[in-house]
């Protein structure tokens, strides 16, 4: 399980980088310094509530977005195509690989 900050900061930098928008942008509309946002998503710095909120606000994303693990629903889907990808496999062994 991934760490709740290291799915913040993923998640913060992807979704700007999406919108278009550098760090600077994104300060100017979270009315946050371009330092703190550097130093968020460098993790050198850990957001409070408030600046999480102001830069939830500023990207135009609920809050709950900046914590969604992405990744997990990846490596699920992965995990389900390997598991496909077995039984393909087999299927094609016992038939001899007739097609």
């Amino acid at each position: 399980m991934r760490l709740a900050s290291e799915i913040f900061i993923e998640n913060l930098k992807a979704i700007r980088k999406q919108k278009g928008l550098t760090q600077v942008m994104l300060a100017e509309l979270a009315d946050l310094s371009p330092g703190m946002i550097g130093d968020i998503e460098s993790g050198r710095r850990n957001p409070t509530l408030t600046t999480i909120e102001k830069i939830s606000l500023a990207l135009d994303v609920p809050v709950q977005q900046l914590f969604h693990d992405n990744q997990e629903e990846y490596a699920s889907s992965a995990l389900d195509s390997k598991e496909e990808l077995k039984k393909l496999i087999h299927k094609l062994v016992d038939k001899g690989f007739e097609m």
